[in-house]
């Protein structure tokens, strides 16, 4: 079973057609743009009858803001604990793009001009929202979109 994305690379342009809620966060770097490994869930599939659990298409993706500065943040986790995104929000304001992603754990606001996301494998059909770390070839912030995965026929 496959699933074709209709693109590899999202930008701020796609903003309104994306949802990152319940995406789980495995890396976050902050130098002059704010990158995070993430598994973005590309679709979620509703069961077919009552009372079953919902399947999921998800990809390793690198999710990067540009640019950021006038950043804050507040988190409450555990060390063993998953962060996983409920919602990313933007607003205009007067100094540009003021971003708001809030996690279970907490949550950080920054400028930024924009983001792009790299999904950079396939999708995986699972039963769960995220993807284990070996089976995803393991943790990256890599802007690429063909990255290899060993992995990926032997799980």
């Amino acid at each position: 079973m496959t699933y074709h994305l209709p693109k590899r690379i999202f930008t701020d342009a796609d903003f309104d057609s994306m949802s990152w809620h319940d995406c789980t966060i495995y890396k976050v770097r902050l130098a002059d743009d704010l990158e995070m490994d993430i598994d973005y869930i590309v679709e979620w599939i509703e069961p077919e009858a009552d009372g079953f659990p919902f399947s999921y298409w998800v990809s390793p993706a690198t999710l990067v803001f540009k640019k950021v500065r006038n950043v804050a943040f507040e988190f409450d986790a555990m060390m063993l604990e998953p962060i996983e995104i409920e919602e990313i929000e933007q607003q205009v304001v007067r100094d540009g793009i003021k971003w708001t992603i809030t996690t279970r754990q907490g949550e950080m606001e920054f400028l930024s001009p924009g983001f792009e996301q790299f999904v950079r494998q396939d999708p995986f059909f699972r039963l769960s929202q995220a993807i284990s770390v070996k089976e995803r070839n393991g943790i990256s912030l890599e802007r690429t979109t063909d990255q290899p995965n060993p992995y990926r026929l032997l799980v």
